[in-house]
């Protein structure tokens, strides 16, 4: 029986290990990227909802002092 693998068997058990290895470093920085947009997108929806109650709130000041109209948002005309 043997005492050693061959030069071959020990190269590709390396190029094996490091592959696995790598791919579990990638899968890590996988899951960082998607906790780190899960955050963001939590983020955007707090923004979201906040500037669409600022603008609710504003727009039903502007309907008091004009009526319910539409403004055309390039020129601020009234219609």
């Amino acid at each position: 029986m043997a005492d050693k693998i061959t030069k071959d068997e020990l190269e590709s058990l390396r190029s094996l290990q490091k592959n696995l290895y790598e791919s579990r470093l990638d899968l890590g920085d996988v899951h960082v990227a998607l906790s780190r947009l899960q955050t963001k997108s939590k983020s955007l929806v707090f923004d979201i909802e906040n500037h669409t109650a600022e603008l609710h709130k504003f727009r039903e000041g502007l309907d008091k002092k004009y009526g319910e109209k539409t403004v055309d948002l390039m020129t601020g005309q009234l219609k």
